[in-house]
């Protein structure tokens, strides 16, 4: 991996005014020798003007996590901060530089001389929080905890995890719904504006891992019932473990996904999840659909 390309390059390079919904991209998915890779640490794609979309290399860490940034007249929204490489990588991890020059690059479009950012978290595992650190303490910057009572206590959530709440970006409404089960604090965010469904690691194409089948369960009843009574133009997660052949995953810890499934899947994926998971009952099984694995833990 080429540890010296800059952040600012990459945003020059793959950064821009796309058209709306744009989901027309080929993400980086690593590479055959990381050793010899050219691909930025983080590519930039602007799914459209409000809405950016940063997909870290595989090559810094495996997990090559999904990174959201949705801009409202006011503020920020920002989900998850990335898995950081291994401490003796030697990798640079410019994600605060990344996400500074893309908000730098729409304020200046927009006519503002900067954005308050409002870092959260999809979840709180490790390859979602790994720069925090890098948020924590900076000017305009909100970084909000990572343990339920945290993310209960921002949004103003007093039922947990059955209500849901409503937060204002500025001409931009986000619904979140609390959605535990893969981990305590996992919720799924909804953009009234861009009818997108942001959903973690609890439904997207890969392994569906489950710690507490229960709390998951109920989850994804919630989901059902949301993309039941709202228009969801996408619903998209935080990782590709799919591959294009139905059915079939890249093994854990692979840095090279030539041939990945799309990001985004559909409200009839968790439709059909909820269908799975209903089936199971009380007693959660390994199960092998075209666009994911439930995976029990």
């Amino acid at each position: 991996m080429n540890k010296g390309f800059t952040a600012v390059s990459v945003v020059l390079l793959t950064c821009g005014i796309a058209s709306p919904q744009n989901l027309n991209v080929a993400w980086i998915h690593g590479s055959e020798s990381c050793a010899a890779s050219t691909d930025p640490a983080f590519q930039v794609h602007a799914y459209n003007d409000d809405t950016v979309i940063l997909r870290e290399n595989k090559c810094l860490h495996y997990e090559g996590p999904f990174i959201y940034l949705l801009f409202g007249e006011d503020k920020v929204f920002m989900q998850d901060t990335g898995a950081a490489p291994a401490p003796n990588s030697g990798m640079a991890f410019p994600v605060r530089q990344t996400v500074q020059t893309v908000i730098d690059d729409w304020a200046k479009r927009h006519g503002k001389s900067t954005m308050p950012l409002l870092v959260t978290h999809s979840h709180a595992h490790g390859d979602h929080i790994g720069g925090d650190a890098q948020f924590a303490g900076q000017r305009g910057t909100t970084l909000l905890g990572t343990k339920p009572e945290d993310v209960q206590a921002f949004f103003g959530i007093t039922d947990w995890p059955t209500q849901q709440a409503a937060l204002d970006l500025g001409g931009r409404v986000l619904d979140i719904i609390a959605i535990p089960g893969h981990e305590p604090a996992s919720i799924a965010v909804y953009d009234r504006k861009s009818k997108i469904l942001l959903t973690g690691d609890t439904v997207y194409p890969g392994r569906l891992y489950i710690r507490d089948w229960t709390a998951f369960k109920a989850s994804v009843e919630r989901l059902a019932a949301f993309v039941k009574s709202h228009e969801v133009a996408a619903v998209m997660g935080t990782h590709i473990e799919m591959s294009t052949t139905p059915g079939v995953d890249y093994p854990v810890g692979t840095t090279w996904q030539p041939d990945e499934h799309g990001l985004a899947l559909k409200p009839a994926h968790i439709l059909e999840l909820h269908d799975a998971v209903v089936k199971m009952k009380d007693t959660p099984v390994r199960e092998v659909h075209d666009d994911f694995i439930v995976s029990p833990r």
